[in-house]
Formats: structure tokens, C-alpha cells, sequence
């Protein structure tokens, strides 16, 4: 699955760099009002309450944003990451989380975009082990985070980076650390 995620994720990044290629020379507008993102994001879960230590979990972002005034925006962010048999337990993990909350970005001429977020909402946890059922657990999530853009055209852009700090309240509290990467859309 990571394998297939990664081969999409640099075809639409190749496809993407053609299309700006083609394109003729225009002035890109400096502050486009929306942005989506779709990539993949690895998560570092510390699962320590849960007797399993900490595990890597990979999945899919999605992010949408629009800013309201000028670099100040809002954005909604989903995700989903899995792991199977975490720490040779026999447990699969699965995360999704849901956060919203405001996002700043620098926004130039320049090649490239850095911007940092402070997002709250849901984050869900399931876990299952073969012929013993599955557990799920609902809790608060804060994420605090950024990362970087970098143009590829008027309308597309690389998410080089984006790591996020984030907390949850499972079993008295959990740490995780998130990266992403992925293509993004500005309109």
C-alpha cells in the first residue's frame, strides 16, 4: 500500500511539472484564496498507555484552506494512517484524526511558501487483533505544525514538508509526530 501511495503521489508530482512546463509564462497571482492538499503522511504514535510502545503508521492527508485575509487562513485537515501487527503484537492500529483551526502562511513571489498552523478537533483510535475483536477510543487532538510549498506553477505546488506535534488525550495522554508530503492545488 505505501509502495502504490508513493507511486501515485510522483506521478501526479511528474504529470504536474509537465503541465507547468507547457504552460506559457504568466504572472502567478501572489495570494490565491483556496489551497487543497492530498498526500501521504507518516505518524510516530506513542502507545505506551496501551502496553505497545511507540509504532510508525502511514497514511493519507487531506487538507483544505482558505484564507480569509491576505496570509491568514482556515484550515480543515483529515487523516487516516494504519499499522499492522504494531511492535510483533498481533494488534493493527488504525488513526484518524479531524482537526480545524488557523493556519499562517508567507506568502510572496518567492518559489517557496512556509507556513505554520495551530489545529484542535477529534482524533479516533481502533484496534483490533484477530479472533478477540476490536477496541475504539474517541479523544481531543491539538496539533501544532508547518512546513514549506514549493511552486511549480500557477496553480500547483509541492508540499516539500510539513511536521506537526500532535496530542491526544488517550489513556492520559499521547505524543505523536507527523510528517507529510504531497501535492497541492491554489485556486
Amino acid at each position: 500500500m505505501r509502495k502504490l501511495i508513493v507511486v501515485l503521489m510522483s506521478v501526479i508530482v511528474l504529470c504536474s511539472v509537465a503541465f507547468a512546463q507547457q504552460q506559457e509564462e504568466e504572472q502567478a497571482p501572489v495570494n490565491p484564496k483556496k489551497e487543497l492538499f492530498a498526500g501521504y503522511s507518516y505518524v510516530h504514535s506513542g502507545l505506551q498507555n496501551y502496553g505497545l510502545g511507540s509504532a510508525g503508521l502511514s497514511g493519507e492527508l487531506l487538507q483544505a484552506t482558505y484564507f480569509l485575509h491576505g496570509n491568514l487562513g482556515a484550515r480543515a485537515d483529515v487523516m487516516r494512517a494504519t499499522g499492522t501487527n504494531v511492535a510483533q503484537s498481533g494488534v493493527n492500529v488504525s488513526r484518524y484524526t479531524y482537526l480545524f483551526g488557523p493556519v499562517y502562511a508567507v506568502r510572496s513571489d518567492s518559489t517557496f511558501t512556509p507556513f505554520a498552523h495551530v489545529l484542535f478537533g477529534m482524533d479516533h483510535e481502533r484496534f483490533s487483533v484477530s479472533y478477540l475483536g476490536e477496541t475504539i477510543t474517541k479523544s481531543f487532538a491539538a496539533a501544532l505544525g508547518g512546513g514549506v510549498d514549493a511552486k511549480l506553477g500557477e496553480h500547483f505546488a509541492v508540499r516539500a514538508g510539513q511536521l506537526d506535534y500532535i496530542h491526544t488525550s488517550h489513556g492520559g495522554g499521547e505524543n505523536h509526530l507527523r510528517y507529510t508530503a504531497g501535492l497541492v492545488i491554489r485556486f
